[in-house]
């Protein structure tokens, strides 16, 4: 069984952890720039929010490629005479560990804790 098409559709995914990285920099950044300027509160906390829907697309994508990962690496080790349809085997997978899912696991998330840090640094200087 060749898996060279699963493995390629897994890389594209995993580049697309980069762009949610830029976004989560960009979007520090804007926060940052309106605190910094003393704009509105409530452009911070549209701010906020954007940062948060990027924390959870990166916990998101996270546990996709790992269910379809996991999938993967046991149907490999079991060599099954018969392949099972991974794509449901691995969305069985991505819904249980979605359905752990808590906001502690947004402190897991590097670039999300320094988001909340900085700006609760910046807010305190202005």
């Amino acid at each position: 069984i060749s898996f060279n098409a699963i493995d390629s559709a897994l890389s594209s995914l995993k580049n697309c952890q980069s762009y949610i990285n830029s976004g989560m920099d960009v979007a520090t950044q804007v926060a940052l720039d309106l605190v910094q300027s003393f704009n509105d509160e409530e452009d911070v906390n549209s701010m906020e929010k954007v940062m948060l829907e990027y924390a959870t697309m990166d916990r998101e994508l996270n546990h996709y490629i790992n269910a379809f990962e996991e999938t993967i690496n046991q149907v490999k080790q079991a060599k099954p005479e018969i392949l099972p349809d991974l794509e449901n085997l691995a969305q069985e997978k991505f819904l249980e560990m979605e359905s752990n899912n808590s906001d502690s696991d947004f402190e897991r998330i590097e670039k999300y804790m320094y988001f909340k840090d900085q700006l609760k640094e910046m807010k305190k200087q202005c």
